[in-house]
């Protein structure tokens, strides 16, 4: 290991250093006699083990070794040793993911490592329509070394509202040929499946997910109407988290399940409009919201995601993708849906789904 700093700039306030990595942070060190700001500077210059650290500062080893893990502590550390690893192509290919990665790594993992485990991933992505035709761009930019896309409709006049991987000459094509087509071209480094069909049972996606076995599935289907029970089944099934995004009339919502570890969607009613579904359908606020989901849903369904609608939870999905894939954050919609109100400035909220111990389907895990 041989630590190293990160972008890290530093003044000195009398007896003090402040340092700054992110501005939204700053960290102050006492260092009257100057030896931390001389660490700094070694540790900026890179390529020395603790003890070459140690011998130079003409400190203890164990001293100079716990000053490096405080500075990792505050996370402006990375392994210096594992850098350098890509070729010049591929640093230039993944120069800005590689800037937004310092800000992650550390001694355990340096930016590199967060790339390649990119460059290794496999997402399956269920729909190449609205949502998913913003997020498969973000994940071929990101770097994810493989995608497997099903779909089973024909581009539309009527998808050009926000479905960009698209083009006018396109109509009446295969969405899942013309999007692999698309990733193809983007980067063609990325292995990429197509599948042209549709999701018909929630055995079809066990026996999918078995064979792909994707780290990561994303959704975007909207029908039949239980998909998102199915989706839920097959992935809680393997152990594969997925993440979902849709829209109802003005407000947006994104979530995901990481089986095991949050609820998962059939810890809910199954069926939001149905009363039988409700535990708590006697409480008056409860059978209020039931009552006005039953109304809303008897009426012909009608897709109003604009542009910026489908990209923002298009990205916002593909963020949730990302931290599944790398681990840089945890999960942020885990059990946890990200409400977005198009109608209230896009203000956003977040309400926690409560896991049901007795849940069928993830029940034990």
């Amino acid at each position: 290991m041989r630590p190293q700093l990160k972008g890290v700039v530093w003044e000195r306030c009398g007896d003090e250093l402040r340092l700054v990595h992110d501005p939204r942070e700053q960290l102050l060190l006492n260092d009257p006699e100057g030896g931390i700001e001389k660490l700094l500077g070694l540790l900026q210059q890179g390529g020395r083990t603790v003890s070459e650290l140690a011998e130079e500062l003409s400190l203890p080893v164990a001293d100079v070794s716990s000053a490096v893990a405080a500075l990792d502590q505050a996370g402006l550390l990375e392994d210096g040793a594992r850098l350098g690893r890509m070729a010049a192509a591929d640093g230039e290919r993944y120069f800005s993911n590689l800037a937004f990665f310092e800000s992650f790594a550390s001694l355990d993992r340096s930016r590199e490592d967060f790339q390649q485990r990119l460059r290794e991933s496999h997402v399956l992505v269920l729909g190449t329509g609205g949502l998913n035709s913003n997020t498969i761009p973000h994940l071929a930019g990101l770097g994810v070394g493989r995608m497997t896309l099903l779909d089973r409709d024909t581009v539309d006049v009527r998808n050009f509202a926000r479905q960009y991987l698209y083009r006018w000459d396109d109509q009446g094509a295969r969405k899942v040929q013309r999007a692999a087509e698309w990733v193809r071209a983007f980067d063609p480094s990325i292995e990429v499946e197509a599948i042209d069909q549709g999701v018909e049972s929630q055995d079809q996606l066990v026996e999918l997910i078995d064979r792909l076995r994707p780290d990561v599935v994303a959704s975007g289907i909207d029908q039949p109407a239980r998909i998102d029970l199915w989706v839920n089944g097959a992935c809680v099934h393997h152990g594969v988290p997925f993440v979902r995004g849709g829209m109802s009339v003005t407000t947006g919502t994104v979530w995901s399940v990481a089986p095991g570890v949050s609820a998962c969607r059939s810890c809910l009613p199954a069926d939001p409009s149905n009363a039988d579904d409700h535990p708590d359908a006697d409480d008056p606020a409860v059978a209020s919201e039931i009552a006005a989901m039953r109304l809303h849903v008897s009426r012909p369904q009608i897709n109003r995601g604009i542009g910026p609608v489908a990209g923002l939870l298009g990205a916002l999905g593909a963020f949730e993708v990302l931290r599944y894939l790398t681990g840089f954050e945890p999960p942020a919609y885990a059990g946890r849906p990200l409400t977005i109100d198009f109608a209230a400035g896009c203000a956003t909220s977040q309400k926690e789904w409560k896991r049901n111990p007795d849940c069928p389907t993830c029940r034990g895990r």
